[in-house]
C-alpha cells in the first residue's frame, strides 16, 4: 500500500494564511479591506448579510440504526444532489448557474426550499478534465493528479463545503466513480489490469480529502459512488447464493483500507456503498465494515426490477431490495430519482430505467424513505440535464442542440445565461406535469419535514438548544449566537446572521468582561484564551 504524506496535504491552516503570531490590529485593518475610521464607527464593509441558516449543523455520530446529534436526538437528513461543482461552473454560460448559485437556489427558504443535506458528486472525470459526459464515467485509474485534485478542491469544492456551512445544510462529498465506458477497464472493480491503480486512485483521494474537512461538523464522506460487476445479486442465505456472500467479502476486502484511511484523519459520518451499482446495502448483514460512524448506500430507479414490486424494504425478486438492512446500521438512499420520459424523451441509454411517475414510483418510493427514521436520502438531480433532472432552462434559445458541445473543456460553451445567475424552472410545477416529473414533488416532500427530526434546536440560527444566557458583548440587549451548532458564538450582534458588523463588535469588545468571563464561547481560534487571533478567527469564518 502506498506511503501517506498527509501532514503537507490537509487545508490551508489559519496560520498559513494570516500570520496571526506576528498580527496587529494594522495588520488586522489591512486584511478586512477598511481603515481604521470604519472599525471606530461600527461600519460594515459589505452590505450584503449571509443568509439565515437552515439549521444548526452539529456534529453527527451513529449510535446503532440511528444517526443522532451530540444531544442524543434523533437525526433523518432529506436533501438534494447537485452535479459536479467543477463541472456547473465550467458550463455556467449555457446551464444558468454556477455550483455556488444553484447552492444559494436550493437553500432559499423564502422560495420554500427547506434541503437538511445536499450531496456533492466529486468525479475523477472532471477532476482531471478527461471525458464529456457525467453517465460516461471516468477514464482508467489513476485519472487524476495529487496537484490535479488539490486544485479541483481549493477552486470547486471548497468554496460549496463553505456555502453549505453557511447556509445551514449538511454536505455530502461523494467520490463519484462508476464504470468508465470507454477502451480498456470494462468497469470491474476485481478486474488484475486495474485493481491496484483502481485502489491507489481512491486512497489518494481519502488521503488528501479526508482531513481537509476533519473540522467541520456539517460533512460527511461517501466512500465510492457505484462499484458495478461483478454484482451481488441475490439474496446472502446460502446455497445458490454463496457467491453472493463471496463477492460482497471480497468488495469489503478491497475497500476496507479506504475506510480505514478515512478514519486515521478524520471521525466524519462515512457511507458505504456496494457492487451492483450500489444496490445491495444489505452485505452488511454478512459482515459489516470495521470503524465507527459507519452508514450504508442504496441506490435505486423506477426501472429496476424491486421497482416492478414496490419491496424496497425486503430482498426483492432479483435481491435489489435492502433486506430491512436499516434495522441494524443507518441506511442513505443517495440516490434515486424519475422522469416521465414518455412525456419528454431525454432519448439517453438509461431512459429505461429512470422512467417513472410520481404517482407509479415517487409517491410509493417516498413511503418507503419515510417508514424509518434509519432512512436518509438525497434525490437526484438538481440539474437541468443530469437525469433525471428536476429543473429545465426556460431561457435556452428554441433552436439550440440538445448536445452543443461534446467536451465541456475543450469545447467553446455557448452563453445561452449572458448574466448569471439565470432562472431554472422546477419541473412538475411550472410545465403544470406534476406527475410526469420529480422536481415539484420532492421540493414539496422537503418543505413537508422541514421540522421533523432535525439536529439541534427546533428554531434555525439557535444553535444547539442549550444556550448560555447573559452573552450580551456590547451591551445593546442582544445575546450572541450559536449559528453551527459548534458550541463557538460568531453572532456577536445576536441578528441571526454572520456578518462584518459581527467581527467589528468583536474587534472592540473582545477584551471586555462579557467575553473575558465566557471564554470556551469566543475562543475561536482553539488556543484556551481569547485575544486578537479570535478575531482574525472569526473575520475568516465570513
Amino acid at each position: 500500500m502506498r506511503q501517506r504524506t498527509t501532514s503537507e496535504r490537509g487545508a490551508q491552516s489559519t496560520s498559513d494564511r494570516f500570520d496571526v503570531g506576528e498580527a496587529s490590529r494594522r495588520d488586522f485593518l489591512k486584511a478586512a479591506g477598511v481603515g481604521a475610521g470604519a472599525l471606530a464607527l461600527g461600519v460594515s464593509a459589505s452590505t450584503t448579510a449571509a443568509a439565515e441558516p437552515q439549521i444548526s449543523t452539529p456534529w453527527l455520530h451513529v449510535d446503532g440504526n440511528l444517526v443522532k446529534d451530540e444531544d442524543g436526538n434523533t437525526v433523518k437528513l432529506r436533501g438534494l444532489n447537485i452535479a459536479d461543482p467543477k463541472r456547473m461552473n465550467t458550463e455556467a454560460a449555457a446551464m444558468g448557474k454556477t455550483a455556488e448559485q444553484a447552492v444559494d437556489m436550493l437553500t432559499d427558504q423564502d422560495e420554500g426550499w427547506y434541503p437538511r443535506v445536499i450531496r456533492i458528486p466529486v468525479q475523477p472525470q472532471d477532476i482531471a478534465e478527461l471525458m464529456p459526459g457525467h453517465i460516461a464515467g471516468p477514464s482508467d485509474p489513476i485519472a487524476f493528479t495529487e496537484a490535479e485534485l488539490l486544485e479541483y478542491l481549493e477552486t470547486h469544492l471548497d468554496p460549496v463545503i463553505e456555502q453549505c456551512r453557511q447556509r445551514g445544510v449538511y454536505a455530502i462529498v461523494d467520490f463519484h466513480r462508476h464504470w468508465t465506458g470507454g477502451d480498456g477497464w470494462t468497469g470491474d472493480w476485481d478486474d488484475p489490469q486495474y485493481q491496484d491503480a483502481l485502489f491507489e486512485e481512491v486512497d489518494m483521494f481519502w488521503d488528501i480529502v479526508a482531513p481537509r474537512y476533519a473540522d467541520q461538523s456539517h460533512v460527511l464522506y461517501e466512500v465510492y459512488n457505484e462499484p458495478t460487476t461483478p454484482g451481488i445479486w441475490g439474496t446472502p442465505d446460502g446455497g445458490e447464493h454463496d457467491n453472493w456472500t463471496n463477492i460482497w467479502l471480497e468488495w469489503k476486502e478491497f475497500s476496507q483500507p479506504w475506510v480505514d484511511t478515512i478514519r486515521e484523519h478524520a471521525d466524519n459520518i462515512v457511507i458505504i456503498g456496494s457492487p451492483s451499482w450500489t444496490q445491495s446495502p444489505e452485505g452488511a448483514l454478512v459482515e459489516p465494515y470495521e470503524g465507527e460512524n459507519l452508514a450504508y448506500a442504496y441506490h435505486i430507479y423506477p426501472g429496476h426490477t424491486v421497482s416492478g414490486t414496490d419491496d424496497w424494504a425486503g430482498p426483492g425478486p432479483n435481491g435489489e431490495g435492502v433486506n430491512h438492512v436499516y434495522e441494524e446500521f443507518p441506511l442513505f438512499v443517495t440516490e434515486f430519482g424519475w422522469d416521465d420520459l414518455n412525456v419528454v424523451d431525454h432519448g439517453h441509454d438509461t431512459a429505461q430505467y429512470l422512467a417513472g411517475t410520481t404517482s407509479e414510483f415517487g409517491e410509493p418510493f417516498m413511503d418507503f424513505l419515510e417508514s424509518s427514521d434509519a432512512i436518509s436520502w438525497t434525490a437526484w438531480c438538481a440539474h437541468p440535464t443530469w437525469l433525471p433532472a428536476m429543473f429545465s432552462r426556460p431561457f435556452l434559445p428554441e433552436d439550440a442542440p440538445d448536445e452543443p458541445y461534446d467536451n465541456p473543456y475543450e469545447d467553446p460553451i455557448p452563453e445561452y445565461c449572458e448574466d448569471l445567475p439565470c432562472e431554472w424552472d422546477l419541473l412538475g410545477v411550472d410545465d403544470g406535469d406534476y406527475d410526469a416529473h420529480m422536481g415539484g414533488y420532492i421540493k414539496d416532500v422537503l418543505e413537508e419535514y422541514k421540522d421533523d427530526l432535525i439536529p439541534g434546536a427546533e428554531t434555525p440560527g439557535s444553535g444547539n438548544g442549550d444556550d448560555p444566557s447573559g452573552l450580551d458583548v456590547n451591551g445593546d440587549g442582544n445575546d450572541a449566537q450559536d449559528l453551527t451548532g459548534d458550541g463557538l458564538y460568531e453572532d456577536i450582534t445576536g441578528d441571526g446572521n454572520l456578518g462584518f458588523n459581527d467581527v467589528v463588535t468583536f474587534f472592540e469588545e473582545h477584551n471586555g468582561d462579557v467575553v473575558q468571563s465566557n471564554v470556551e464561547y469566543f475562543d475561536f481560534s482553539g488556543n484556551g484564551s481569547v485575544g486578537f487571533n479570535d478575531v482574525v478567527s472569526l473575520f475568516e469564518r465570513l
